[in-house]
């Protein structure tokens, strides 16, 4: 069978191999992600009688933020999964830039030094993600409480985030989003590694 999908090659040093193994880390990932918020998601929106079933999750998903999109892995596996949504990949200053290969597929992306304030409006995003960016700054000696501000500020009452990180990052960031209100769940992934999920709600605020 004649494959048409290609390596962007606008990158050295990116094998082959390193780039197909990203592409199924992040389909699993994406199912694994779609699972873990259908339930979370209906049990905030809860159908009543009279009411039309209610929407899934990727309608109420709309606007998505990589702050740490390696390839752009997760955009590519929320659209092969037809996902509607629109995905901001962010390539961490301090990291390997990977940003040509991002915008080589076709996907946005930005650089951005999230030592920093990210500049966009507040209230802008559904969903936050991030694959191992806390270890990633905590090294860089970041201040990880203005770092959560930032997060706070930039995503909508009731959006979500989804961190993955080693278990020392995870309770980390466990303790912060406790400091800003945020519902937060730890998942183990029980696949023997040091490797921790957690999945957060920015609550609303009534003033």
């Amino acid at each position: 069978m004649l494959c048409l999908f290609k390596i962007p090659s606008i990158i050295a040093g990116v094998q082959p191999e390193e780039f197909y193994e990203d592409m199924q880390f992040w389909r699993s990932a994406v199912n694994n992600y779609w699972s873990l918020l259908t339930p979370l998601i209906f049990s905030d929106h809860p159908k009543r009688p009279g009411d039309e079933d209610p929407m899934p999750p990727y309608n109420m998903i709309r606007n998505v933020m990589d702050m740490n999109a390696n390839y752009g892995g997760l955009n590519a596996a929320l659209l092969e999964e037809k996902k509607s949504v629109w995905v901001m990949n962010v390539v961490p200053a301090r990291a390997t830039n990977a940003l040509p290969l991002i915008l080589d597929r076709g996907f946005v992306g930005v650089m951005h030094d999230w030592c920093e304030p990210f500049p966009t409006y507040p209230r802008t995003y559904d969903m936050l993600h991030a694959n191992g960016l806390i270890s990633h700054l905590a090294s860089e000696s970041c201040n990880m409480l203005e770092l959560f501000l930032e997060m706070d500020r930039i995503l909508r009452p009731e959006g979500w985030i989804i961190l993955s990180d080693t278990m020392w990052a995870i309770e980390l960031a466990r303790k912060l989003a406790t400091q800003l209100r945020w519902e937060a769940r730890l998942i183990d992934l029980q696949n023997g590694s040091d490797q921790r999920l957690l999945v957060c709600q920015k609550q609303f605020v009534k003033k």
